[in-house]
């Protein structure tokens, strides 16, 4: 290489070098400036398409409205031709669940029925309903329950469990007043929380003593009418209160036989929901009849309770359940429990009784809890019941499950005084049915 050309060579090194922006302020202002215009550019796509999908959910929203209301426009309607009708296979067919329930009660003594038959140490298939629900028309829905129970295996009563229909708007209002529905026909009266359950939805395997005891061994069904209705509740929009009053034929454990006059009950239920994961319910429930014997009158008040807690980043794998139920009644007698001589209060019967559980579900499938009773007798308040009874469920889905229940009793009757049962429960569902309420993965 010459001496002419050597500083040739070197010039054309350096211009071929890179330059740094950090050595050159001008290009790191430029790419500055080129970085906050993609910043924002970046931040108004994302507030355009965010607003751009609220337009596309409030246009669905207006849409299904419209269809609804189209649907009823529709169903309300006569039909233009009778050829329309085979459009739509089963339109008019009803919603059809059969729900058996099975169980195997092991027991440490000997178990008979009233009738004389044993009960315990055999299975038994306890219930099988079939169950119908239908759309009667744009203004009211309609139930028909068809039950076939046996307190021992091969033996079967066959009864209508409910069938009501439900009447949710009337034709001549646009929107039922504070939400009214009106029922009317047979079925399991509100109640307190338990008694409005069939079977196959308790959340153990037997009813609990003080349900038993003041109400029966199955609850109480009734024929009647029933009113229910929301109450606004401007103070706290987190909240709901609804009312429930019905009108029934009036023949309970409580209150039984002689005229059968009409029975009237009154609920109120109370909801609040807490930080999106906590619920919590109250409820009062209170119930009149009057009868010729053995009772004039009796008053059977109840408060209840449940609070829930299902975490949402569980994914419906992790649930708690905490709740029970309180029962007393004031009965007024003539003849039966002394002399009508003797002063009222003398004649007159207060039992009360409780149930308390907690249930923990710890995997998508598997549900433990543990309940415990306290409850008087009706016909003699000094006589207690006692029991406690821990349960494991497992769900192969809603529609199968299986259950294992425990049940250690103590008391004054001395039929029950330290008895053991075991419970073997299977449950399942063909067809199409109400979800469980205590199922809380749903």
């Amino acid at each position: 290489m010459t001496r002419t050309t050597a500083p040739f060579f070197l010039v054309l090194l350096l211009l071929s070098a890179p330059v740094h922006a950090g050595d050159n302020p001008e290009l790191r202002r430029k790419i500055d400036a080129l970085e906050q215009e993609l910043k924002t550019e970046r931040e108004r796509a994302a507030k355009e398409r965010a607003a751009a999908e609220e337009r596309l959910r409030a246009l669905e929203a207006q849409v299904h409205e419209l269809r609804s209301k189209d649907a009823v426009s529709a169903a309300a309607a006569p039909p233009a031709a009778p050829a329309a009708l085979p459009r739509i296979p089963g339109i008019l067919n009803p919603a059809i669940a059969v729900v058996g329930n099975f169980i195997f009660r092991g027991s440490d003594e000997k178990t008979f029925t009233e009738g004389g038959d044993r009960t315990d140490n055999r299975p038994n298939l306890r219930e099988a309903e079939i169950d119908f629900r239908s759309a009667v028309d744009p203004y009211a829905d309609a139930v028909l329950i068809a039950a076939l129970e046996s307190e021992s295996p091969g033996h079967f009563d066959t009864s209508i469990e409910e069938g009501y229909i439900t009447v949710k708007k009337l034709p001549f209002l646009d929107s039922p007043p504070q939400g009214l529905k009106l029922k009317l026909g047979r079925f399991r009266p509100e109640f307190g929380r338990l008694n409005k359950l069939h079977t196959h939805d308790l959340p153990q395997t037997m009813r609990p003593l003080v349900i038993e005891e003041f109400l029966g061994p199955e609850g109480f069904i009734e024929d009647g009418v029933s009113g229910q209705f929301f109450l606004p509740t401007p103070w706290d929009e987190e909240s709901a209160i609804d009312v429930t009053l019905q009108a029934l034929s009036g023949d309970i454990d409580v209150a039984p036989g002689g005229r059968n006059d009409a029975g009237f009950l009154g609920h109120a239920r109370w909801f609040r929901t807490f930080a999106e994961t906590h619920n919590l319910e109250l409820g009062w429930s209170s119930y009149f009849a009057r009868n010729d014997s053995p009772a004039l009158h009796a008053l059977l008040h109840g408060a209840d309770a449940l609070y829930s807690w299902k975490p949402l980043r569980s994914g419906g794998s992790r649930s708690f359940l905490l709740g029970g139920e309180y029962l007393f009644a004031d009965r007024q007698f003539e003849g039966t429990t002394g002399s009508p001589a003797l002063p009222l209060e003398e004649r007159t019967s207060k039992p009360e009784g409780f149930y308390l559980f907690a249930q923990v579900q710890s995997g998508p499938r598997w549900f433990f809890g543990v309940r415990g009773d306290w409850t008087e007798t009706l016909d003699d308040s000094s006589v207690h019941r006692s029991g406690v009874t821990p349960y494991v469920s497992y769900y192969f889905s809603e529609f199968l499950r299986f259950r294992l229940n425990y049940e250690h009793l103590w008391g004054d009757r001395p039929q029950e005084y330290g008895r053991n049962n075991v419970f073997l429960e299977a449950n399942w569902v063909i067809g199409s049915h109400p979800p469980e309420p205590f199922w809380v993965q749903k």
